[in-house]
């Protein structure tokens, strides 16, 4: 769930991102409604401009000083003093100088995967959420619950019962529920088979919907075009664990096996997989060019007609055809019966605020405004119009209007839409226009989903429905398998090595001249596994399971 600013510009160009979108706007008058807002009602920018440090670890975090910065700071009295790396830092090393000489800020924004954000919590630098929302912002529990989700001051306690991190962009229950509502649970960069279009009609089209009926057809196809590849991937989908089918035999992540949480190296399903990789690799329809070519190489020999199947997504059908038939298209088969695509909701960024604040009090207050749906308004759409024409510049806008004709559960005016001006600077240079604006992701405090999302989820658009129905019941969420392991941790160096040995073995599994040589090298893999320590990694997940089901209410 998890993407950078410096990668949305790619995403969106490859049209690969619908619902993975976070805050992407900012900054209005009239937005929402200030009857949840109470920080604004109190007045606080009548209490005089009030300067925090803030901290973030991600490179694409904006200063302070943009339009839509600006309209927020004049609305609620409190500007930031931002300092950022030159270069993501998910180490934590800014973090541990800060901790050194003394000098933490007074507001972290930084990726929920900093490596130094446990330390944070166990070294007593933080405040707790709950303490701070009760002492100055009780609303703010309120809006969280009800706006965003429970989940959050929940799932994210720490062993102490309190919950220190607010975290943006975390698939909550209510988030799910929008998201499959307005079209929008099923992203289009869902791992697919993609085919060329001319060849399968040439064959007939047939059902392809199970491993046995995929490879007869692509035996079939690759008969009658033997100059051709037969099935392509790159070595980023396929060179740990053939990665681009484990959804299509819908694996999940780890292997709940009685009572126990177990490595997928123990997974039943994940050895059907590599046999499966086997069985193609000994019909000569899977080489190992998908294990050594980079993804660039393998986009241009997909874009040159190539290839008769490839490890893509639905959005390859927008592609420009195959530069040997002008006539034809690339196209997404049906995925298999099995297909499941299994997400372990984690969130995406992380807000916490450690004692040396100055302010906790204003800082709380701005929370209280940034999460309510004015405050959401004003970070992630900017300024409002009456309607879809009238913009003027990409800093003043208008960027966006509510839209009557499609009701929105959030905004009783209806559903919040780019002006066209607005949404054609974006899609002429997305990065470059949201800093210009000064808006979303770059300001963002705290983010949800089912807002910063809203805009691109178009009930209307019968192409994506169709998608979205096929694809949003094959998706199935895990918070249950949200486990932390210490990289420097005895299990966390057996995971890492772990990985390695599968890597390892994978090429070798899959090119195995005969079953007997197959089960040879797999026995030799889980020896070593063994070897490893893999058995007390897999107490560590069982653990760590048993803790999240009671967390979650499921024990």
């Amino acid at each position: 769930m998890k993407v950078s600013f410096k990668g949305l510009s790619v995403l969106l160009s490859a049209s690969l991102f619908v619902t993975l979108l976070s805050g992407c706007t900012g900054g209005s008058q009239g937005n929402g409604g200030a009857a949840d807002t109470p920080s604004v009602k109190d007045g606080q920018a009548d209490k005089g401009t009030l300067t925090l440090d803030l901290y973030s670890d991600r490179s694409w975090y904006s200063d302070w000083s943009g339009p839509g910065a600006k309209r927020i700071t004049a609305k609620t009295g409190i500007s930031f003093n931002v300092k950022k790396p030159v270069q993501d830092d998910g180490d934590g090393k800014d973090i541990s100088l800060m901790i050194a000489s003394n000098s933490l800020p007074d507001v972290m924004v930084v990726d929920r995967g900093n490596k130094m954000l446990q330390q944070l919590v166990e070294g007593n630098y933080l405040y707790s959420m709950d303490e701070l929302i009760d002492k100055y912002a009780p609303n703010l529990r309120n809006i969280l619950n009800e706006q965003y989700g429970p989940e959050l001051l929940t799932n994210f306690k720490e062993q102490d019962g309190k919950t220190y991190k607010l975290v943006s962009g975390y698939q909550t229950a209510k988030y799910l529920e929008q998201a499959k509502k307005n079209s929008g649970l099923a992203p289009v960069w869902l791992p697919q088979l993609v085919v060329r279009k001319d060849y399968y009609d040439e064959i007939g089209r047939p059902d392809t919907s199970s491993p046995e009926k995929f490879l007869a057809a692509l035996e079939q196809m690759a008969k009658k075009h033997p100059d051709k590849i037969p099935y392509l991937g790159d070595k980023g989908q396929h060179a740990n664990d053939l990665g681009w089918f484990l959804s299509q035999f819908g694996m999940e992540e780890y292997y709940v096996n009685g009572d126990k949480v177990q490595h997928n190296l123990h997974n039943p399903k994940w050895k059907d997989v590599i046999k499966f990789g086997n069985t193609m690799a000994s019909k000569g329809l899977l080489t190992k060019e998908s294990f050594v070519n980079t993804g660039e190489v393998t986009s241009q020999k997909v874009a040159a007609g190539d290839v008769i199947v490839s490890a893509l997504n639905s959005a390859a059908e927008n592609n420009a055809p195959p530069k040997d038939n002008p006539n034809t298209k690339f196209e997404m088969l049906p995925p298999f019966s099995t297909y499941m695509f299994s997400t372990i909701p984690k969130g995406w960024m992380v807000l916490v605020i450690p004692k040396t604040n100055k302010n906790p009090e204003r800082t709380m207050k701005l929370l209280e405004y940034a999460a309510s749906k004015e405050g959401q308004a004003d970070f992630s759409y900017g300024v409002e119009g009456p309607g879809a024409d009238g913009f003027k510049s990409v800093d003043a806008g208008p960027h966006f209007f509510y839209d009557k004709t499609v009701p929105n559960d959030y905004y009783a005016q209806g559903k919040p839409t780019y002006t066209t001006g607005f949404n054609d600077a974006l899609n002429k240079d997305w990065g470059g226009t949201w800093k210009q604006a000064g808006l979303g992701e770059p300001v963002m405090l705290i983010t949800n989903w089912a807002v910063t999302n809203a805009p691109f989820w178009n009930p209307k658009d019968e192409k994506k429905v169709a998608y979205d129905k096929l694809m949003a019941p094959k998706m199935k969420f895990f918070p249950e398998f949200n486990f932390v392991i210490n990289g420097t941790s005895e299990v966390g160096i057996t995971e890492a090595k772990l990985k390695t040995l599968r890597g390892d073995y994978l090429p070798k599994l899959v090119f195995a001249q005969s079953e007997q040589e197959f089960e040879s090298l797999f026995g030799d893999m889980l020896k070593k596994a063994d070897a490893l320590g893999i058995s007390k990694l897999e107490e560590e997940y069982t653990k760590q399971y048993n803790a999240n089901l009671a967390k979650l209410g499921k024990k």
